[in-house]
């Protein structure tokens, strides 16, 4: 009998890991999720060069612009 309750809240905890997993592999096969790295990559590119070319204000504030193209064909 204790064997069986250690199986089951076994099941219990990895259950919904594997449900997760599967919906997870659903979604990328057939829809078009985006490569979140890839697009963290391509922000923080462009953020380093715009503030390695920053320019202060009078009051020593320094103002940041991020453009960030997102090419739909390259997710």
């Amino acid at each position: 009998m204790r064997r069986f309750r250690v199986v089951v809240a076994a099941m219990g905890c990895v259950f919904p890991f594997l449900l997760g997993t599967a919906i997870g592999v659903y979604a990328a096969q057939n829809y078009k999720v985006p490569n979140l790295r890839h697009l963290a990559n391509r922000y923080e590119e462009e953020y380093r060069k715009k503030k390695s070319d920053g320019a202060t204000r009078a009051g020593g504030k320094r103002t940041k612009t991020v453009m960030v193209d997102i090419d739909h064909d390259e997710l």
